[in-house]
């Protein structure tokens, strides 16, 4: 009986791993945005979907320049912060005196205590 358990519980797990493992997958690509982004806190673009480039401008500011097929400036950006205590908002969108790039995003960054901080962030613009 034991091993008829065991065995069952390994199918188990082996079918939980094939199940999850697509799905793990399509949320990196993200299928439902337009434009997306992972950008470290050194401004280093980490992963993107239609973002030609990303860069850290000074303390607490960067910049993200999306495909000229996505419009920056009427977008709906979602930010999500990737590290503790930081508070990531748009700054600015196209165009920026502070990236003064084509299709530009501006990030700020900010510390719980309001001041600008160096932390990376996701970037999903809808």
């Amino acid at each position: 009986m034991f091993r008829g358990i065991l065995a069952g519980g390994v199918a188990l797990s082996a079918a939980g791993l094939i199940l999850t493992g697509p799905a793990a997958y399509a949320d990196l690509k993200a299928p439902y945005a337009r434009a997306a982004a992972i950008v470290d806190a050194d401004g280093e673009l980490n992963n993107g979907k239609n973002v030609v480039k990303s860069w850290r401008a000074s303390i607490g500011r960067y910049c993200v320049q999306i495909d000229r097929q996505v419009a920056a400036s009427g977008a709906l950006v979602q930010l999500t912060s990737r590290a503790p205590r930081r508070l990531p908002f748009v700054a600015y969108r196209n165009p920026s005196a502070i990236c003064n790039e084509p299709n530009t995003i501006t990030i700020g960054v900010y510390d719980v205590d309001g001041r600008l901080a160096d932390g990376g962030f996701d970037l999903s613009i809808a």
